[in-house]
C-alpha cells in the first residue's frame, strides 16, 4: 500500500473514531452513567440507560433495583412493582459469589466491593478507534473489586468492560427490596384514591348463649344475651379504603384489597366515625360471628384449612399448624374464604378485629352484664386519658376478636377473647365497622 493510501486510511479511521465517540456521548452508557443521571435528577435519562443495560443483563438485580428506583421517581409504580417482584423471585445468596465476564471468558470470584473508584492503568481501550485519539488522562473510573478463586488474588475490573453475574441476592438486599415494595404499594394505593364502599349487611336481632364452657376462663360463664338488629360491614376494612380516609397506611403486609393491619384501637374507632359508623360491641361481634350457631366455630368442628386464614404450615412463626395449609403465608385479600350464615366474611382468621369494649380484669363482666345489648365495661369512657388511665389496666386494654393469620386455630373460636393496649399497633390486628338500624 502506498503512503498516500495509508494516510487516507488513517484519516478515515480517525474520522470514524471521532464520530463514534460523539455518538456514544448521546447514547446510554454504563451502570455508573445511569446512577449518575439518577443522582442528578435526570430520571428519563437514567430510565433509558437502565433499560438498555437490562436488555443485555435482564437478571442483574442491581440494574433492576436502579431501574425500580427510577420508575418510582417517575411515579410509574406498577412498572416499579414488576421489577421489584422479579428481584424478590430470585434465590437468596448465601455469600457474594459471582461470575466475572470479561473478553477472555468467565471467572469465578467473590465480590468484595460493587464500586471502587480507581485510575485505570491497564492501557486497554473501550473502543476500536481510541488508539488514534490523543486525550488527557480521564482520572478515577468505576471498578469492581473481586477475589479471584482460581488465583487466590484480589483484582480490579473496570465496570464498562466487565459484566458481573450474581448467583442470587444477599439477604440484606432482599429485606431492603421488601421495604421498598411496601412503599411502592402504598404510593400506588394513594394514587388510586379509592373511596370507601360501606358494604353493610343487615343483621337481625336475636338472643344467643355468649361464651364457651370449654374455652379460657375469661369466656365463662356462658350467659344469655339478646342483641338488637344492627348493620355490620361485610368485610374487614381494606387498606385502599383506610388509606384514602386516614391518609396513611400502618399495614405490615401491603395491598389494596388486603385488610388493614397493625392498626390501633384508636385509629380503628376514628375511621369508623369518619364514615358515620362505630366499632361493634363485643356482644354484637360474637352474635354476628356465630350467625345462629353455638359451636366453637361458625362452620362446624372440623378444620381443613379451607375455612379461614390462620398460622398454617406456611407461617414462619413457632405457633404454626404443621399439618394444615390455608393457602396464605400472611394476610389474605378480604373475602378469600367462605362467609358465615349472615354473609359476613373473615369473622374468623385473617386479621383480629377490635371491638368497642374495655377488658375488665378486676371484675368478671360476664357475670354482671345486662341481658339486653350489653354495652361492655365502662362504656362511658370514650378513651383512656390523663387521670382516667391511672391504676387500672381495665381502662387501658381494649378487646379484639376472631383470630388472625399469625395466631393458632383456637384463637378463631367464636367465643375467644384477647386484649391489648388501646394505642398498640399489634401485628395482625384489624377491624370492621358496625352501625345502628334506625327505626
Amino acid at each position: 500500500m502506498s503512503k498516500p493510501i495509508r494516510v487516507l486510511t488513517l484519516v478515515i479511521l480517525l474520522t470514524v473514531g471521532v464520530v463514534s465517540l460523539v455518538l456514544a456521548q448521546g447514547t446510554p452508557g454504563s451502570m455508573a452513567d445511569g446512577e449518575k443521571a439518577f443522582l442528578l435528577g435526570e430520571y428519563d435519562k437514567a430510565e433509558n440507560i437502565f433499560s438498555v443495560l437490562l436488555e443485555k443483563e435482564p437478571d442483574n438485580f442491581i440494574l433492576l433495583r436502579g431501574q425500580a428506583n427510577t420508575k418510582i421517581k417517575l411515579k410509574k409504580f406498577a412498572e416499579a412493582k414488576k421489577l421489584l417482584d422479579k428481584i424478590l423471585a430470585m434465590p437468596v445468596s448465601t455469600g457474594r459469589d459471582v461470575l466475572v465476564h470479561t473478553g477472555e471468558g468467565a471467572l469465578e470470584a467473590e465480590l468484595v466491593d460493587e464500586t471502587v473508584m480507581a485510575v485505570d492503568e491497564s492501557g486497554e481501550s473501550d473502543d476500536a478507534f481510541s488508539q488514534f485519539l490523543k486525550k488527557d488522562h480521564e482520572g478515577p473510573v468505576p471498578h469492581y473489586r473481586v477475589f479471584l478463586k482460581k488465583t487466590g488474588k484480589m483484582k480490579l475490573f473496570r465496570k464498562s468492560r466487565t459484566r458481573i453475574q450474581y448467583s442470587g441476592i444477599p439477604a440484606a438486599t432482599r429485606e431492603k427490596i421488601e421495604v421498598l415494595k411496601a412503599y411502592v404499594m402504598k404510593e400506588s394505593i394513594s394514587a388510586s384514591h379509592t373511596k370507601p364502599e360501606l358494604e353493610l349487611v343487615d343483621i337481625p336481632g336475636g338472643c344467643f348463649q355468649m361464651g364457651s364452657r370449654v374455652g379460657d376462663p375469661d369466656e365463662q360463664p356462658v350467659h344469655k344475651v339478646c342483641i338488637s338488629a344492627l348493620r355490620m360491614a361485610k368485610y374487614e376494612v381494606r387498606q385502599k379504603f383506610f388509606q384514602t380516609v386516614m391518609g396513611y397506611n400502618p399495614s405490615q403486609y401491603v395491598g389494596g384489597d388486603l385488610p388493614v393491619d397493625t392498626v390501633s384501637w384508636e385509629s380503628s374507632r376514628d375511621y369508623c366515625e369518619k364514615l358515620g359508623l362505630r366499632l361493634p360491641t363485643e356482644a354484637e361481634w360474637e352474635y354476628a360471628a356465630r350467625a345462629g350457631t353455638q359451636g366453637e366455630f361458625h362452620w362446624g368442628e372440623t378444620i381443613t384449612g379451607k375455612e379461614a386464614n390462620f398460622c398454617d404450615s406456611n407461617c414462619d412463626l413457632n405457633n404454626r399448624v404443621l399439618n394444615l395449609t390455608d393457602g396464605f403465608k400472611n394476610s389474605a385479600p378480604v373475602g378469600s374464604f367462605p362467609p358465615n350464615a349472615f354473609g359476613l366474611f373473615d369473622m374468623s382468621g385473617n386479621v383480629s378485629e377490635w371491638v368497642q369494649d374495655w377488658m375488665p380484669v378486676d371484675v368478671n363482666y360476664y357475670k354482671m352484664s345486662p341481658e339486653k345489648d350489653p354495652p361492655g365495661s365502662r362504656p362511658e369512657l370514650y378513651a383512656c386519658s390523663g387521670a382516667n388511665c391511672v391504676g387500672s389496666i381495665s381502662i387501658t386494654y381494649k378487646i379484639y376478636r376472631g383470630g388472625a393469620w399469625n395466631q393458632g386455630i383456637s384463637a378463631m373460636r367464636s367465643a375467644n377473647r384477647k386484649a391489648a393496649h388501646f394505642q398498640l399497633k399489634a401485628d395482625g390486628n384489624g377491624f370492621r365497622c358496625a352501625g345502628d338500624i334506625k327505626p
